[in-house]
């Protein structure tokens, strides 16, 4: 590597919000000025008094609580990639090989979703005809849509649209909807197909349906040696919880600055620099803002300066969720029951979206004898659970359980954490919201946008829009290593410039 013989004061860089996404973006330009041994001093400024927003593990009593998420996925690279990068790939565990599999609720009773099935489609048709989860008139109607034709217009359309069209009004009640709303606590009848399951509709549009491609796929993997059907394996967690990552990002950047209790009131980017106003009163100044924050929160404090993309901002609607784990005596839960988790149909009638079973998922989650489980409530089509008290939110969700696991027995513990408007509701059209963000951001090159409301919401997703955004940021404060003529700076910055511009095509 060519030094960068360039005597310049570092550029600052601020990050407001200290989440997953604002420390990856800190993460990686601190790697990048290391690298390239160009100079940043780079700050985070969190408003509440820890770090890592939704990510909260805590151990109590023996066992190990997930508020948040609890895994990430391993078929997106990003998240292992980092993991990697930070030295904590031995600390990563895979689920248990034991009791990999999930149900949904059928008229108050725990279906074992058929093997082969994805998402929100079957990869195996045959596997449904022995399962109770549909009616025999679902299952035809599900069989008939290698005859459904393909839509011409490959234009957005919600996701119960799409699986309504595709698979039939069974599979989508009883399937589609409660699928979609454990991992995006939506609404099928909003919610986007192509920004939450796009290659369903490239399949559509490829082979004109879904079970065959599925079948040209299942055949080309066979030849191919690979797997198919679920693969249980590629859910990852860390040994002592998600909080590992978090921590681990702390620990590796000793030269990035951490503020908690750290409230923004006001940005300011006429002139240069850029001015930050905290609540308290004291200002700061920076080459480059980055806001890794919720869509409103961003909304709120852009509208002062940018009006136009603050009303873009506001278009992304935010629902409200909570988690409730749960501690049993072991002796207390039925074995027949013991899973990774299940789902609950809208039509049951039920207050819970969901439920994990955090110690049969991952190990060391519960000491010997006990039985953790996770409960989802809240989101677009349980808002008024959300609203309950936590006492009353607790006999909810223990009456809920009690009918639907078929015990009845007192909980050794019982711990809730609420995330108000923290999922982003990736609606029809949301893309196109997303672009015209986007395009509006372009006339303020000293300001940036990370999160979970635009491409993504899933830990890997974060990541990966983070380290995009941290690229472009590390590109835009280089003029001065530029200026000094230096050739190989320049080739460096001309590269990182590049390459961001191609993985953002």
């Amino acid at each position: 590597m060519v030094r960068c013989n360039c005597d310049m004061n570092p550029k600052r860089i601020i990050i407001v919000g200290g989440g997953i996404s604002g420390l990856t973006v800190a993460y990686r330009l601190s790697e990048l000025s290391r690298n390239e041994e160009l100079p940043l001093e780079i700050i985070v400024l969190e408003a509440s008094s820890r770090l890592g927003g939704v990510i909260d593990s805590q151990r109590r009593d023996g066992f190990l609580l997930e508020g948040g998420p609890d895994s990430f996925i391993s078929e997106k690279r990003a998240a292992l990639n980092l993991s990697k990068r930070l030295g904590i790939e031995d600390e990563i565990i895979q689920t248990c090989e034991s009791h990999r599999q999930s149900f949904v609720v059928r008229d108050g009773r725990l279906v074992p979703v058929p093997k082969g099935f994805y998402l929100i489609a079957p990869m195996r048709l045959a596997n449904f005809f022995g399962s109770r989860l549909l009616s025999w008139a679902g299952k035809l109607r599900m069989a008939a849509e290698a005859f459904v034709p393909a839509r011409r217009n490959a234009s957005d359309e919600s996701v119960a649209s799409f699986v309504r069209r595709r698979f039939g009004r069974e599979a989508l009640e009883r399937i589609g909807q409660p699928m979609v709303s454990g991992i995006y606590s939506a609404d099928p009848e909003r919610l986007s197909i192509q920004a939450t399951f796009p290659k369903f509709q490239e399949m559509e549009q490829q082979y004109g349906s879904i079970l065959g491609a599925f079948r040209a796929r299942g055949k080309r993997d066979h030849a191919a040696g690979k797997a198919s059907g679920p693969r249980y394996s590629l859910f990852l967690s860390f040994r002592n919880g998600m909080r590992t990552l978090v921590e681990a990002l702390i620990r590796r950047m000793p030269d990035v600055t951490f503020r908690c209790h750290a409230c923004v009131r006001e940005v300011r980017l006429e002139g240069t620099p850029a001015r930050i106003t905290m609540e308290s009163g004291e200002a700061l100044d920076a080459d480059v803002v980055c806001l890794a924050l919720s869509a409103p929160q961003a909304a709120a404090l852009t509208r002062p300066i940018a009006e136009n993309l603050s009303d873009l901002l506001n278009q992304i609607p935010y629902e409200s969720v909570a988690t409730v784990n749960v501690a049993f005596s072991a002796r207390d839960v039925p074995d027949q029951h013991l899973g990774f988790g299940f789902v609950v149909p809208k039509i049951e009638n039920r207050a819970i979206v969901g439920c994990t079973f955090s110690s049969v998922k991952f190990g060391g989650r519960a000491p010997r004898g006990f039985v953790l489980l996770r409960v989802f409530v809240g989101g677009a089509l349980h808002r008024n659970v959300i609203e309950l008290d936590d006492q009353t939110l607790t006999q909810t969700v223990l009456s809920d359980l009690k009918s639907l696991l078929r015990f009845c027995a007192k909980p050794y513990s019982v711990s809730i954490r609420r995330f108000p408007r923290s999922m982003p509701q990736y609606q029809v059209g949301h893309l196109a919201r997303v672009a015209a963000i986007e395009k509006e951001l372009m006339r303020y090159p000293n300001l940036f946008l990370t999160g979970n409301a635009y491409r993504g919401i899933g830990i890997p997703d974060c990541i990966e829009q983070a380290e995009k955004t941290a690229e472009k940021m590390f590109a835009a404060c280089h003029p001065e290593a530029a200026n000094q003529n230096d050739a190989e700076a320049i080739r460096r910055i001309r590269h990182y410039e590049e390459a961001y511009q191609a993985r953002t095509k």
